[in-house]
Formats: C-alpha cells, sequence, structure tokens
C-alpha cells in the first residue's frame, strides 16, 4: 500500500462523503478506493469512516486523521511544486561586462539582491570601458552604449545616457567659463578616447535643433572614465561626463556645468548578448533585473526609448 496513495482517497472520501464519488474524481475503481481505506485503517488499528446506505462519513478518530492528512498532503504537494520550479529555476555561470562607472556606482552595490533572488547562479563581473567580443571572450551579457553594427548579437533597449560638459572650479580659475561653444577651442580638454574607433571622442553640442562639433585640444587622454573623472576633479580640463556620475560632483560644487545651456547628445544604451545565448533561463534574469535595475537608479538622467 501506497500511503500517500491511501491519504489521499480516504481525503476524497471524507470530502465527497461517497466512495464512488470519490472513485470517480481521482479515477480509480471504487474497489479500490475501498481496499486502500481498509488497508489504512488496518495500519493504523482504528475505524475511520461509518458508511450506511446514504453517506460516508468519519468517526471521531477518522476526524482528526483527516485534518492531519490533509496538513500532511498539502506539505507534500508545496514540497513538489517548489522542487518542479526548482528544477526550471536560473541557474550557473554568468560572465557580465560593464562600463567601468556603470559597475562601481550601479551594479557592484546592487548585485547581492540578484544573487540573493537567484541563489543557483554565479556572477563574474568585468568592469571596462572597452568594447569586448562577447562570443570570443564568452561574455553572456554586456551593457552597451552607441550603435550596435554586430548582427550575431541580441539586444535589448535601455535607454539614453545623457551627458554634461563639466570643470572643476580650479580649472574655472586658470581658464574661465566658456560663455559660447566657440570659446572652447581656446580650452583644453580631458580627451576620451574611444576603443571602437581609437579617436578621441568628439564634443557635439545641441541647442534649439542646432548641433555644433567643436574641436578642443586635449593635453591628457585617456581610456578610462575614472581616470577621466580624476582627471577633471584636479582641474586638468573640461571634462565630458554622464550625468549619473556627475550628479554628485555638480551637486557638492566640486564640479561645474560647462555651458549649461548646450546640451550633449545622448548616448543610446543597449544590453546585448549572443543571439544563441538570449533563451537561456541566468541570461534572461539578469537582462530583465539589469534593464529595471539601471531605469531605477538613472531616473532622469536616462531618456527612456
Amino acid at each position: 500500500m501506497d500511503r500517500f496513495d491511501a491519504m489521499r482517497a480516504y481525503v476524497q472520501v471524507v470530502e465527497s462523503g461517497s466512495y464512488t464519488k470519490a472513485a470517480q474524481q481521482l479515477n480509480m475503481h471504487k474497489a479500490t478506493v475501498s481496499q486502500q481505506i481498509q488497508q489504512l485503517e488496518g495500519k493504523i488499528n482504528a475505524r475511520l469512516l461509518i458508511r450506511t446506505t446514504r453517506s460516508v462519513t468519519p468517526t471521531a478518530e477518522g476526524l482528526t486523521y483527516y485534518q492531519h492528512a490533509c496538513s500532511i498532503l498539502k506539505q507534500v504537494d508545496d514540497v513538489e511544486a517548489q522542487m518542479r520550479q526548482g528544477s526550471h529555476a536560473p541557474a550557473g555561470h554568468l560572465r557580465v561586462n560593464v562600463p567601468v562607472a556603470m559597475g562601481r556606482q550601479i551594479f557592484a552595490p546592487e548585485i547581492r539582491g540578484f544573487l540573493k533572488r537567484y541563489p543557483q547562479i554565479t556572477i563574474e563581473l568585468a568592469c571596462s570601458d572597452r568594447s569586448v567580443d562577447l562570443i570570443q571572450e564568452g561574455v553572456d551579457c554586456a551593457l552597451r552604449g552607441g550603435l550596435l553594427p554586430d548582427s550575431s548579437l541580441s539586444a535589448y533597449p535601455v535607454g539614453n545616457l545623457r551627458f554634461a560638459l563639466c570643470a572643476a572650479p580650479l580649472y574655472i580659475e586658470e581658464y574661465g567659463l566658456a560663455q559660447s561653444p566657440q570659446e572652447l577651442t581656446r580650452h583644453q580638454q580631458i580627451g576620451f578616447l574611444l576603443a571602437s574607433t581609437g579617436k578621441m571622442r568628439p564634443i557635439q553640442l545641441t541647442k534649439a535643433g542646432q548641433t555644433l562639433e567643436v574641436d578642443v585640444p586635449a593635453r591628457f587622454v585617456t581610456t578610462d572614465s575614472a581616470a577621466a573623472l580624476s582627471a577633471g576633479l584636479d582641474g586638468l580640463g573640461i571634462v565630458h561626463l554622464a550625468e549619473f556620475v556627475a550628479s554628485h560632483y555638480l551637486a557638492s560644487g566640486a564640479l561645474v556645468r560647462v555651458l549649461p545651456h548646450w546640451q550633449c547628445p545622448s548616448l543610446p544604451l543597449h544590453l546585448v548578448t549572443p543571439t544563441n545565448q538570449r533563451r537561456a533561463a541566468r541570461v534572461k534574469a539578469f537582462m530583465e533585473w539589469a534593464q529595471l535595475l539601471l531605469r531605477q537608479r538613472l531616473g532622469t538622467q536616462l531618456e527612456l526609448r
């Protein structure tokens, strides 16, 4: 006798008040249900049911057994459901690549929440401002800014990241504050070298539908956003920063906006993954979490698309 099958049969008989109805609901023969109840009574050495021509009702012992059986069966069902769900839960190792500033300010402080939500996932978070080759380097997911020419990747839009031109008070004391884009040619910038082109990122400004690209000299050029920020804070030149990076320093006065009535073009942000990985549960879970995290943390510093 299977104890759990017998328990289910007994519970069904009590709830339906009939061997016949219980057998129909369980898709079993009436004789099989009757036999299971008899075996159950023999096992516990107690009479569980009183059977008349019109109904079947539990004895006092039978009512107690029914209550405990319901509780036990519910626990068993819950455990089995959890195990079934667990077998499809996101699991495995994730290799993720994000820009340095994003990794330090947004992802690293929040990654604990993701790992707590998905205990079967482990993460390797690489922070780099270069554009990695996801397929060759075995990266599952990356955060990228700008155009996405690689058709071998599946992309999920996050939004457009706002930028600003900033300078430290120390720099302004020496060079003054530019009043027009044309005046920037007499200033110094912290140059940022784009890994995708090998060239310095141009300074572009827009206002009332007009877009200008200004050639600003640079005595210091870097490929690292953290180094660019540090140099800007030290007064080495005007620095082009994402709003989420600059906001703290602007609020404290460590940096000042340059040409605040002009806007820097925003940068499209995408979460990307190799096309053959996009259906993997661990990748999908991270992409959905990361998209929501970025939109929550960046707020108004991000233009939603």
